[in-house]
């Protein structure tokens, strides 16, 4: 902008936030492959890379923001269908499952690119562990101990059982991936099915080590309502 002086003036620098550039990030990611870089991210953003690094201490930064991200897009997938808690167990886990194939099945360069993240921060303790199964896994243990106490199940143990699933999860979603690089129908149906089977079978093993056996075709709902009723019975 030139003044009336004649002297040129900087236009004051356009408001940037976090969210905005973890967007432009995934779209980097989306459209050129797992391999980002904090470079390409500013080029996207169309401002210079020190301006990212006011906004973020450094890549594992915006790497973990990404990393929180997609775990945002997979609870928002999943949040809204109230009518989860009205269905049996196995239909709420492939409901969930299915969000979450979702998700993927539209950013996979995304879940690329944290695996890919995680497997290259070396042994250093101090990065930022950008394992999306950590947050998830701690994220539904919390819900899951909140649940299981109101109706009086010993939630011992239920740390190490979502860690484990959201685990395996992550390990056959890599595979999905490497089986289909670009997301089709059937076998992202094939993939939510053979992972809903197993995740039931690993819940059902669980509960059934703390006396508590479901019924297939019993809504999470009423389950619940077995148990708690039995409980109160027993007291």
């Amino acid at each position: 902008m030139t003044t009336s002086s004649g002297r040129t003036r900087r236009s004051p620098a356009r408001t940037l936030t976090r969210e905005q550039v973890v967007a432009g990030a995934v779209r980097c990611i989306d459209r050129d492959g797992p391999q980002m870089s904090m470079g390409a991210v500013a080029g996207e953003m169309g401002v210079a890379k020190p301006r990212l690094y006011r906004m973020f201490t450094d890549k594992s930064d915006l790497d973990g923001a990404v990393s929180d991200w997609l775990v945002a897009q997979i609870y928002t997938a999943v949040a809204p269908d109230l009518s989860l808690i009205m269905q049996p167990p196995q239909a709420t886990i492939h409901r969930f499952l299915s969000a979450y194939a979702e998700v993927i099945a539209a950013h996979p360069n995304v879940f690329r690119f944290l695996v890919l993240t995680q497997s290259s921060s070396g042994a250093d303790p101090s990065a930022r562990p950008l394992d999306i199964g950590r947050r998830l896994s701690h994220d539904l243990a919390e819900r899951s101990r909140s649940v299981l106490s109101s109706v009086a199940i010993d939630t011992d143990g239920i740390d190490h059982l979502l860690r484990g699933i959201v685990g395996f999860v992550v390990a056959v979603t890599d595979l999905w991936l490497d089986t289909d690089p670009v997301p089709r129908p059937q076998p992202t149906k094939i993939f939510v099915d053979r992972t809903t089977n197993a995740v039931c079978q690993l819940v059902d093993g669980f509960l059934r080590e703390k006396g508590v056996v479901t019924k297939p075709d019993m809504s999470v709902a009423a389950t619940l309502a077995t148990i708690t009723a039995a409980s109160t019975t027993h007291e």
